[in-house]
């Protein structure tokens, strides 16, 4: 469950008032899970209202999440063994959304075809929802069955409000063969908890080694990862045949953590192989972290993968990791560890990559502490939760705007709508302005005492602020305001803020100006002149001896 350190929800978002419902076709152990789990959690400990819909699970991630104030809508059904149900039953969504009425939907898809009937039901609905796809494949020769669910999936990509890849080898695969159209969709990597970022427990360490009967120079190599041919345990099979005839064999332990329909047939193999005093197959863990402490190096040669989460904690903490060059694992491993040609095209090149890599890793101590250190600063820029749940709410917000109103992907967003109340939306058809561009579908907002003129559009707003947030703490300048609306925003990013506007010289416009910003609480960071420009620039240069480090020039849409 891990720890996440909870930022405060501004005033300014109506997250707070929402309904958020996670669905999800993964209520096991799975990445899917995990992600639920995180993103669920984070947001009840921000006192968000959230709901997650799976079938029924009773694990400790349930427990956690409740105990957070998480509430939960049972699916009457195993998700991972009734596909078809997810693609054609709709009376199960019926049901959840009544009893829910959600806001805003997240569906956490272990595959595009996953939650199809739901996603048809919000569309209907007029629920908006945001699509999370966790893994795809290139279906280059799908069958009809799956080529009708495909055709499906790209009309409800296009009518998502968002859709979140976990790579970008996925976003390309969603984009190729799946029909995302190509500008929508955006990667949001997952990330772990700051505990999977401590370093290693020493006392933890040897009480798991010396369970597995370990010296202290043995090497531990651990794999965490369903027990499917998918995960390439017969390519760590084949390079055990070979190891176990070389002299890193006496040094060498594997432990291998997950649950699957393989396990009896990789035990029949271990047993024949002669090498089961040297792997330990640990079944399903709900904590992996000691093991991971415990270990020196991690392997996944995987046939197909999406951004296996085993792999970030791996390198979170520290172990070099060998891992095959598939799905979203070379963008995770960047140049850090050692990746390995795909088993899908060659397995026999795996095997031999992964027999020399353990050979030269469990000789040389320095090697793999060198490696790790990569492996882990790497983890710590890229995964970490924090980043991928402030990310995903900024996704979340976007999504619950209104009607007609944009905000570029990648952008954080504030709402303080509340701090204006004569805004108003308006009707940019017939403006004289020319460069109004009333073609453009985005909400064009005026204020009721000034009809013909406008305010910087929803997205404007948040580039200025966005862009603020860089300079925080630092003097800025902006010539023309009107009615506060940039100022506000520029504010709420952290600037100390020079404004200049002839306008402000009216008292009942700088009085207007003032409420806003005091509603905003930030009209102590903000300095309003009530001049021209450029004269007043120069004059303001010169009487505080300014220097500006962000200049703007709010261009106002003037009457006729």
């Amino acid at each position: 469950m891990g720890e996440y350190s909870v930022r405060p929800l501004s005033k300014f978002s109506d997250l707070g008032q929402k309904r958020i419902a996670f669905y999800t076709d993964d209520h096991g152990q799975g990445g899917v899970a995990i992600y639920v789990d995180a993103m669920s959690c984070a947001l009840a400990r921000m006192g968000l209202d959230v709901t997650v819909v799976q079938s029924q699970a009773d694990g400790p991630r349930q427990a956690m999440q409740q105990e957070l104030g998480v509430k939960h809508r049972w699916l009457p059904y195993d998700t991972r063994k009734d596909a078809n149900r997810t693609i054609n039953n709709r009376q199960d969504a019926e049901e959840a959304y009544a009893a829910i009425r959600p806001d805003v939907l997240v569906f956490a898809n272990c595959d595009p075809a996953s939650h199809i009937a739901a996603k048809s039901v919000a569309i209907e609905q007029g629920i908006p929802f945001i699509v999370v796809e966790g893994y795809a494949y290139a279906a280059q020769e799908p069958t009809p069955a799956y080529a009708g669910c495909m055709q499906i999936a790209a009309e409800h990509y296009r009518q998502a409000k968002a859709v979140i890849a976990v790579s970008h080898d996925n976003l390309n695969l969603l984009h190729t063969y799946f029909g995302l159209p190509l500008g929508k969709g955006e990667v949001i990597h997952y990330g772990r908890p700051e505990e999977f970022f401590r370093p290693a427990d020493p006392a933890v360490r040897a009480s798991r080694r010396c369970e597995l009967g370990m010296d202290s120079q043995d090497v531990l190599c651990l794999t965490v990862g369903r027990l499917e041919h998918v995960k390439g345990y017969d390519c760590l099979l084949g390079a055990l045949e070979e190891l176990r005839r070389m002299p890193v064999w006496t040094q060498l332990h594997f432990v291998w953590i997950g649950g699957g329909n393989l396990e009896l047939e990789i035990r029949g193999w271990l047993e024949a192989l002669a090498v089961s005093d040297h792997v330990h197959m640990l079944g399903q863990q709900s904590d992996l972290i000691p093991w991971y402490d415990a270990s020196d190096l991690f392997i996944l040669p995987s046939r197909f993968e999406g951004m296996p989460i085993a792999i970030m904690e791996a390198m979170a903490k520290g172990l070099p990791v060998i891992a095959s060059a598939v799905g979203g694992i070379p963008e995770e491993l960047g140049p850090t560890g050692r990746q390995l040609t795909s088993p899908v095209s060659d397995v026999a090149a795996t095997v031999t990559e992964i027999v020399s890599t353990l050979e030269a890793w469990a000789s040389d101590p320095e090697l793999r502490r060198s490696a790790g250190q990569v492996s882990h600063a790497r983890a710590r820029e890229m995964f970490r939760e924090d980043r991928m749940v402030d990310e995903t709410l900024s996704v979340i917000e976007r999504a619950l705007l209104p009607r007609g109103d944009y905000v570029s992907k990648g952008l954080l967003c504030v709402r303080p709508d509340f701090c204006f109340p004569n805004m108003v939306p308006a009707n940019p058809q017939g403006h004289p302005w020319p460069y109004l561009r009333s073609e453009i579908p985005h909400t064009w907002y005026h204020d009721s005492r000034a009809p013909g003129t406008g305010f910087v559009n929803r997205d404007e707003a948040q580039i200025l602020f966005n862009t603020a947030q860089r300079f925080r703490g630092q003097r800025a300048l902006e010539i023309g305001c009107w009615l506060g609306w940039s100022a506000c925003h520029m504010a709420l990013g952290g600037v100390l803020l020079d404004v200049i506007d002839p306008v402000l010289a009216q008292p009942d416009f700088l009085r207007s100006v003032q409420d806003s910003l005091r509603a905003a609480g930030v009209l102590d960071r903000v300095n309003l002149v009530g001049t021209a420009s450029p004269g007043g620039v120069k004059d303001l240069a010169q009487s505080l001896n300014r220097r500006w480090s962000l200049f703007v020039i709010d261009y106002r849409l003037m009457r006729g």
